[in-house]
């Protein structure tokens, strides 16, 4: 039939459960204890924190993307590198990878203005901040977000197309929560 999966999945399927839900009832039917551990407060806390994370690190992925296949410098710059190394656009698409411009300025603008707290861009290590003024950054860069395990955009790395012995080839978002 093609049907795959495990014995958790099959009782979410068929009796149409939850995975906690479904979990419990096999637990029950075999004598099993299924421990249930309570979210603290400070867990429920942490657990939206990293949430929030992952929602603005996926918003700064479409903007790197918007800006390769759809601004002037991206598609110049960036797109035409990757074409140059002989990647598809719809490798280039699957991958998530994208072009920062030169602008100081513009993620910070174009994330306010969607409604994005700079702070968790801060947090990503995609803003940086000086003699208290934030700017962008990954400038003039194309783009390659860092996916876990399932899939979700958690870093990025950033390497200039510049030929600027002082500009340091690839960089790095920092390690966050």
């Amino acid at each position: 039939c093609g049907w795959a999966g495990n014995v958790v999945k099959f009782v979410m399927e068929n009796e149409h459960l939850s995975f906690p839900d479904a979990l419990k009832s096999v637990g029950r039917r075999y004598n099993i204890e299924v421990e249930e551990i309570e979210i603290t407060p400070a867990d429920r806390q942490a657990q939206q924190a990293r949430e929030g994370l992952l929602i603005a690190a996926r918003f700064v992925t479409d903007y790197f993307s918007n800006q390769l296949f759809f601004s002037d410098e991206g598609r110049s710059i960036g797109l035409s590198y990757f074409k140059e190394r002989g990647f598809r656009d719809d490798i280039v698409r699957k991958f998530e990878l994208g072009y920062a411009i030169e602008s100081w300025d513009d993620l910070l603008t174009v994330a306010q203005t969607s409604g994005y707290n700079i702070d968790l861009l801060q947090q990503l290590g995609l803003v940086a901040e000086k003699d208290g003024r934030k700017f962008a950054f990954f400038r003039s860069r194309v783009q390659f977000p860092i996916h876990d395990a399932n899939g979700k955009v958690v870093a990025f790395a950033g390497r200039t197309l510049s030929k600027d012995p002082k500009k340091p080839k690839y960089i790095n978002s920092p390690e966050t929560e």
